[in-house]
């Protein structure tokens, strides 16, 4: 009697709850939250060594991808390949795809509101995709002699005008560092005028920008050698990113400095920074200055004997963090800042200014991993190169796949998860 009872009276709680009856769980299992596949999967070779999907733009009312793909043509050699990435464009909201095809090895491809752009290589053209007319239009070529070539290395914009940084050689039978020909070129209403700086490649690498933005009415580019310079009107190399303390196995004379992406996000520039582990950094534009935003638990293992001369000391070092490793890309909604890499494939956001619900977590991150692998089965596997934030969507270049997700469910996305990284 007394368990009849009991159960009543608990039925009774629970029919006057006004609580709804919704736990984490149950909202993990609603195929409608969090992260779906796109409608595009990639070719991948045969090998799974290339073919995945590697960059993402958005071009007016439509989504670009470029694949990582590699083949040969007339320029390899027998048995080899060469990087000739694949080109495809939907229309926001469509499930068809075109192959947007050219007879030219392109090699970069570049896509904002002003149009989808590309560069070649050997040839040194830049072209410009004509949506209504469905062909590549060239629009730049790079004087060269015939027994030279360029390389076209990135484009960026500068007060609506395209810049583009080409490099290369006089002699293509002499291919030494220090031949290396640097050249920066910007439209103009009467043309394209040269803006190189001035530079002496038998002393230093030349500096190949691969990626730009603009903020304040100047021109930050950044490179996979020669860190961030800024452009308004003449060139100028930025602070060199620190070397953290505890980063010992880094030659602190070492001149180079590869910069991964770079994004604005809230006023301010954020980076990636390759070579150390604090890579993902604000850069200070008043003081040149740099200020790491990932936190990062550095640990080592003591019980390694240094003085044995077959030990590597640096085997016991370990960063812990609470971001992807092998960072690729960051991405802002204008809210929130994103970051993603290697392992895990799916983002992280920064929280250190992230705002409600959650508040601020000084140099925090949280992993956006919602319903990635529900029943545990992921949807997709590998890195993720690169990524968008395009109206009320997310979208992630995957190696295998396109996905999304849809930024509404963010809040909810994050709530369980640690801003912190832990040893454990």
């Amino acid at each position: 009697m007394k368990k009849i009872y009991f159960l009543f009276f608990a039925l009774f709680l629970f029919a006057c709850s006004d609580e709804p009856s919704v736990t984490q769980s149950s909202i993990y299992d609603d195929p409608d939250f969090g992260w779906r596949k796109g409608d595009f999967t990639p070719v991948l070779h045969d090998s799974k060594m290339y073919g995945g999907l590697k960059f993402i733009y958005h071009v007016g009312d439509r989504i670009v991808l470029v694949d990582n793909h590699w083949s040969s043509n007339q320029y390899t050699s027998p048995g080899s390949v060469t990087y000739t990435p694949r080109v495809f464009a939907s229309k926001i909201g469509s499930t068809h795809w075109d192959t947007l095809a050219s007879s030219e090895w392109i090699r970069y491809v570049y896509g904002d509101s002003t149009g989808l752009y590309a560069g070649t290589q050997l040839s040194g053209k830049v072209l410009k995709y004509d949506f209504d007319h469905s062909r590549w239009d060239e629009i730049y070529v790079m004087p060269v002699d015939t027994t030279g070539y360029y390389n076209v290395y990135g484009i960026a914009f500068y007060k609506g005008r395209p810049i583009v940084c080409f490099a290369g050689y006089e002699d293509s039978t002499d291919r030494r560092d220090e031949t290396i020909k640097l050249a920066m070129k910007m439209q103009t209403d009467t043309g394209w005028v040269d803006i190189t700086y001035d530079y002496d490649s038998s002393k230093e690498y030349p500096m190949q920008f691969h990626k730009g933005v603009e903020l304040n009415g100047k021109l930050y580019t950044i490179s996979g050698a020669r860190g961030m310079w800024r452009y308004d009107g003449s060139w100028k190399r930025m602070a060199k990113i620190p070397i953290p303390s505890w980063a010992t196995w880094v030659d602190k004379n070492d001149t180079t400095e590869a910069i991964m992406d770079i994004v604005i996000h809230k006023g301010k520039i954020y980076v990636i920074g390759q070579s150390y582990s604090t890579d993902i950094l604000e850069y200070d534009e008043n003081q040149d200055l740099w200020n790491p935003i990932d936190s990062v638990i550095e640990t080592y293992d003591e019980t390694i004997d240094t003085t044995d001369p077959f030990a590597d000391p640096y085997r016991g070092h370990r960063t812990h963090e609470n971001v992807p490793s092998n960072r690729f890309s960051l991405a802002s909604d204008g809210k929130h800042l994103f970051v993603v890499g290697g392992s895990p494939p799916w983002p992280s956001v920064y929280m250190g200014d992230y705002g409600p619900p959650h508040g601020n977590e000084e140099k925090g991150w949280r992993e956006v991993k919602g319903n990635f692998c529900p029943n545990h089965i992921c949807l997709a596997h590998g890195s993720s190169y690169d990524m968008a934030a395009i109206g009320d969507t997310l979208y992630v270049a995957n190696e295998t796949a396109l996905l999304k997700f849809p930024l509404k469910d963010l809040d909810s996305v994050i709530s369980g998860e640690e801003s912190y990284p832990s040893v454990e």
